[in-house]
């Protein structure tokens, strides 16, 4: 089959490798569609950082690995013990895989395990191949094909709702004012389950004229800069991360724009150090949260959520073949941004 690996700094090569083989409780997928993120980017340009150089403590695997968290497709084969009725059913892949047995797993804070791995990010091949395999227990029936893609940047999204609920005491956020920084595929699911399920009054700032157009026509409303006021929000969700467009990095200055006691959450990945004064922090009482992934109970909401999001995910996708994925995806996604919100490699 033919895969992209990674194998470190700008070390990404396209092989012809054999197909997975499938064993106990594990699916093959004949992946159709696979998400090009933001911090598979990252990892191209400054990484290798959160992709592992040495075996990993779960699966035993370190690169060269199939990169690629977000994807999905269809199941041809299933292994031992899988009912095989999954056979032909459309799914997305959850990508996060924990060991049960550390104080987090134990705790229900399974995206923290002590030895995580991830999907085409941590331990796992991802999507970037024509053919997958994964236990059972990491795959989602998905109807509508264009959120084969979305699925974990959703599950994203409801982390950082859950995560806010529980440190604000807050049971609802209705009618909260909420600014998500970045209109990319994480910052519109994110902003996608404040506003449809647990409405919010959510607010989008983005710097690229193509990603706010989108965004507006979806129903979502954008503040641009200089509408921007200090103290002024409930929640401020940092879904942008580091952007070379940006003349600031959107961590620093989303703190600007949190009412006083009020949070700050931190989705979007900084590979590089950051510089701030914490006394501000400090001396108007803001909480700075982050948010990693999502934990395995959180999927259990998906269908509700899915079902009150009102969005046509498909309007936020530029499709390209698996053999372009270097040229068109990965050099694209660093050096010109402005045509696209989701890359989407068809296998």
């Amino acid at each position: 089959m033919l895969a992209l690996r990674y194998y470190g700094n700008r070390d990404i090569r396209l092989e012809d490798i054999p197909i997975p083989e499938v064993k106990e409780n594990e699916v093959l997928i004949k992946v159709t569609d696979a998400g090009l993120s933001q911090t598979q980017v990252n990892e191209f340009i400054e990484g290798p950082l959160i992709i592992n150089t040495q075996p990993h403590p779960l699966t035993g695997k370190s690169i060269p690995l199939i990169p690629c968290q977000e994807y999905g497709g269809i199941v041809e084969k299933v292994g031992k013990n899988v009912d095989p009725l999954w056979i032909g059913k459309q799914v997305a892949v959850l990508p996060l895989v924990y060991c049960g047995e550390c104080e987090y797993c134990k705790k229900g804070k399974q995206n923290l395990c002590d030895k995580r791995a991830y999907h085409g990010l941590l331990g796992l091949d991802g999507g970037f191949a024509e053919y997958s395999v994964v236990n059972v227990n990491n795959i989602f029936p998905v109807d509508k094909k264009e959120l084969l893609t979305f699925i974990e940047p959703i599950l994203v999204g409801i982390n950082t709702l859950d995560l806010y609920k529980r440190h604000s005491g807050l049971d609802s956020v209705k009618n909260l004012k909420v600014l998500i920084l970045g209109a990319g595929a994480v910052g519109l699911s994110i902003a996608a389950v404040w506003k449809f399920f647990a409405q919010a009054n959510v607010y989008i700032n983005e710097i690229l004229n193509f990603r706010k157009q989108k965004a507006g026509e979806a129903g979502f409303k954008i503040i641009e800069k200089n509408e921007l006021r200090e103290n002024s929000f409930d929640v401020v969700i940092d879904a942008a991360g580091m952007d070379p467009l940006s003349p600031q990095e959107a961590l620093k200055e989303g703190l600007r724009y949190v009412k006083k006691g009020e949070f700050f959450i931190s989705v979007g990945s900084y590979f590089h150090p950051i510089s701030f004064v914490p006394v501000y922090i400090t001396a108007n009482e803001k909480h700075v949260l982050s948010s990693m992934a999502y934990k395995p109970r959180q999927v259990d909401l998906l269908p509700h959520i899915i079902e009150k999001i009102n969005i046509d995910f498909s309007k936020f996708i530029t499709e390209i073949p698996l053999k372009n994925i270097i040229e068109d995806g990965y050099y694209r996604a660093e050096v010109e941004k402005e045509s696209f919100i989701r890359i989407v490699v068809k296998c």
